[in-house]
Formats: C-alpha cells, sequence, structure tokens
C-alpha cells in the first residue's frame, strides 16, 4: 500500500503535472493543428470546384448565347382551291395530257400516247416551276408497262412549307 501511495504522491508532485500538462498540450496543439491543415485542404478543394463548376457555367452560356435560333419548319396541305387552279392551268396549257385530282390532294399526271413522253415530262417539271411556293414529292413514277395505268404515270403531292420563328 506504500508503493500506492508513493506512486499518487509522485504523481501529484508539481514537476510531473507540469510535465504532463506540456505534453498534453503539445498533442492538443498537434491534433488541433492537424484538424486546421484538413480543414484548410478539403477548403482549398471545395474552393477549386466551385470555380470549375462556376466556368463550366459560363461557357454553358456562353455556348447556348452564340448558338443560332433556328426556324422552325411549318408543312401544310395544298389547299384545295389551289389544287384545282392548277390544275385547269396545267389542262389549259397541255391539252393532251390528263391530269386528275386525288382524295389526298394529289396531283396525278398520266398519257397513254407514247409520243406525248416529251411533253408529259415537260408537264412534270412545269408543275414545279408555276408553283415554287409548293413543294413537289413523286409518289408514284411509272413509264412503260404500268399495272392498271395508262403507258405514263405520275403522282405528285404538293405541301405548302413555311417558316416561323421558335417561340422560348
Amino acid at each position: 500500500m506504500s508503493f500506492d501511495v508513493q506512486a499518487i504522491l509522485k504523481s501529484m508532485s508539481p514537476k510531473f503535472v507540469t510535465k504532463s500538462i506540456r505534453t498534453f498540450d503539445r498533442a492538443t496543439t498537434i491534433v488541433v493543428g492537424a484538424c486546421w491543415g484538413a480543414a484548410i485542404v478539403m477548403m482549398a478543394f471545395a474552393l477549386y470546384a466551385v470555380s470549375l463548376s462556376a466556368s463550366t457555367h459560363r461557357a454553358a452560356e456562353t455556348a447556348a448565347a452564340s448558338e443560332p435560333v433556328l426556324p422552325l419548319v411549318v408543312r401544310k396541305p395544298m389547299d384545295v382551291h389551289d389544287t384545282q387552279a392548277l390544275l385547269d392551268r396545267l389542262q389549259h396549257r397541255f391539252p393532251d395530257i390528263k391530269f386528275a385530282l386525288g382524295n389526298d390532294q394529289s396531283v396525278t399526271v398520266s398519257t397513254a400516247d407514247g409520243s406525248k413522253f416529251r411533253e408529259w415530262l415537260t408537264v412534270l417539271g412545269y408543275i414545279d416551276t408555276i408553283s415554287p411556293k409548293y413543294r413537289w414529292t413523286i409518289k408514284e413514277f411509272c413509264v412503260g408497262k404500268c399495272p392498271n395505268n395508262p403507258l405514263m404515270h405520275a403522282v405528285l403531292k404538293g405541301e405548302k412549307i413555311s417558316f416561323e420563328t421558335p417561340s422560348e
């Protein structure tokens, strides 16, 4: 028991207490310094990440601002009145060629006379020339042995193309 009392008295000595407080202070200073160092490094990484994010956001805004605004293409079918006026004009100009208007506003150009081949081809080119506001698509095209059709047969479908500015 005297050994324990001596150890306790020795641990209570001012010299030992001062030495242990200094050691504890040094350890605490090292731990606190390491925590502050880690906090500074983490803050630097966070600032770097924010800087990268801001520069990326700025670059995206610059790219979006420099990108042109493309117009919207609007496709509308031909008006029945316009199509009929076109057919009347063509029939007057080319009386030897047959013209018909389909249910889907398609124009059928046909002839059974082989000697009218050049005139028939001229009509196909002329349709595009006299109606520049329409875009023509060939749905059917047959020359020669056409099933259930005359010798030369073409079906054209017209649509009006217009452009509108997009709404943002």
